[in-house]
């Protein structure tokens, strides 16, 4: 299941926890690669989880990553809001958006034509965003990180 805060993971478990007051409490525990595994109560796992893109839903991705757009004006903070919230969502889609945003924001020429950098905040985002669509691919498409890598490099490459 892919959880946004953490990428994808594995239902290990579904329990029922006795707590302090009169109700026992349905939980789910995720587990992932990285030795990590949060419990959830099962509201908020219906709420939060869902399962991993499938190969439509790649091809979607792709066309994202692909896609020529014309960035925005908008400040750095009014980005970087919007950015932590496609984050906090998890989106695929979304979280391809804010990687191609910000290669793309990179090959750009500042008006002295020097190359633009990012923000180191900016650099963050955009890599906490490639790390969960990797992770993700990676399940997805039955491959370690460093060939999802290369899969969201060569999309980025062909836009």
């Amino acid at each position: 299941m892919a959880y946004p805060p953490h990428g994808v993971g594995r239902i290990a478990a579904r329990e029922t926890r006795v707590g302090g007051g009169a109700e026992d409490e349905e939980v789910v525990v995720v587990e992932f690669s990285n030795d990590l595994s949060v419990t959830l109560p099962l509201p908020r796992a219906h709420e939060l989880l869902r399962p991993p893109v499938n190969e439509e839903e790649l091809r979607l991705v792709q066309d994202t990553l692909r896609a020529d757009v014309v960035l925005g004006d908008a400040a750095w903070p009014k980005r970087m809001q919007q950015a932590q919230e496609k984050l906090r969502r998890g989106d695929p889609l979304e979280l391809a958006e804010i990687i191609r945003d910000g290669v793309r924001r990179e090959q750009k020429l500042s008006p002295s034509g020097t190359p633009f950098k990012l923000s180191a905040s900016e650099r963050a985002l955009t890599l906490k965003a490639r790390d969960s669509l990797a992770s993700e691919i990676g399940v997805v498409r039955g491959v370690g990180r460093s060939e999802a890598d290369a899969w969201i490099d060569e999309q980025l490459e062909a836009g």
